[in-house]
Order: C-alpha cells, then structure tokens, then sequence
C-alpha cells in the first residue's frame, strides 16, 4: 500500500478495515473486515470458507450466508465464486447493502472500474453513511485518474466516520 494511504487510513480505523479488504496480500490483512472480523487467522481461511459453505448449503435462502461466503472468497481471491454468491445474495434480497457493496469490489478487482462505479453508487444509495463505500469509490476514482472525485469520496468517509456514522 502506498505511504500515503497508510497515512490516511491509520488516522481513520474505519477506513483501514477497508483498506485491508483491497490489500489481501499486506501482512496485516487478515481478512475482509466489515463482515469478517479482523483477528480470523489467515490461515484458517479454508476452514472459514468449509463453514461458511455449509452454513449456506443449510441456510438456502440465508441472504446474510451467502454475503458471509461472499466475503470470505473475495479476501481469498477468488473472484469469480464471491461475484456468484454476492449475486445470489441480491437475487434473495435486493437492498443488501453489503452485497451490492462487496459485488462493487469484485467488479473493482476485475478491472470493470465502471460498473464498480455504478454498483458502488447503488450501494450509496442504500446506505448512505458507510465509510466503507466511500473508500471503495475513493480508491476506484484513483485508479480511473479521477483524483478530484477521489479525494471527495476519501474525504466523506473520515467525515462520516468523525460523526459517527
């Protein structure tokens, strides 16, 4: 991650969770946060993921079981099975915020930088205060070049997050 990222995010806990959710590979990213607590050992990933899959295989129409799963591949790296369950999930339950969310990253992952943009901006639309989105939009608007909406949406999350939202 880049210095100042790690400036901005170490001033912000909240954006840090999500920082680790795009930096798989650092070696404090333990895991996705937001759904998936931080202190879950990299290494227990599988047995996470063996868990989650059977609480998914016992839960059919569990919306928050499949976003759980969904979580845990896209920390994994497997993106194309966290897109399905993230898929399903909204398929379930249209106004899953953290589905439309996690499916926003996958998109961002995948280099589909604008439909990331528009999934992220759906996402918003449900939950309008998650410092989260913010980040994520943040980051994608850096990686299209677009600094100014970059540091707009970088600047509303520590915003939300210094008023408590």
């Amino acid at each position: 991650m880049k210095a100042f990222h790690l400036a901005l995010l170490k001033t912000v806990p909240g954006l840090l969770v999500a920082a680790l959710a795009l930096h798989p590979g650092e070696p404090a990213a333990a895991s996705l946060g937001g759904n998936v607590p931080l202190t879950e050992p990299k290494k227990d990933a599988a047995g996470l993921i063996a868990a989650a899959r059977a609480a998914v295989a016992a839960e059919p129409k569990s919306a928050p079981a499949r976003i759980r799963l969904a979580d845990l591949l896209l920390a994994s790296g497997a993106l194309e099975e966290a897109m399905r369950y993230y898929e399903e999930a909204l398929a379930l339950k249209p106004n899953a915020f953290d589905a439309k969310t996690g499916k926003g990253v996958v998109l961002a992952k995948m280099g589909k930088l604008k439909e990331a943009e528009q999934v992220l901006q759906g996402a918003l639309v449900l939950n309008p205060n998650p410092v989260r989105v913010h980040y994520e939009l943040g980051r994608l608007y850096q990686a299209l070049g677009e600094h100014a909406k970059a540091l707009q949406q970088f600047k509303e999350g520590i915003r939300k997050h210094e008023s408590g939202r």
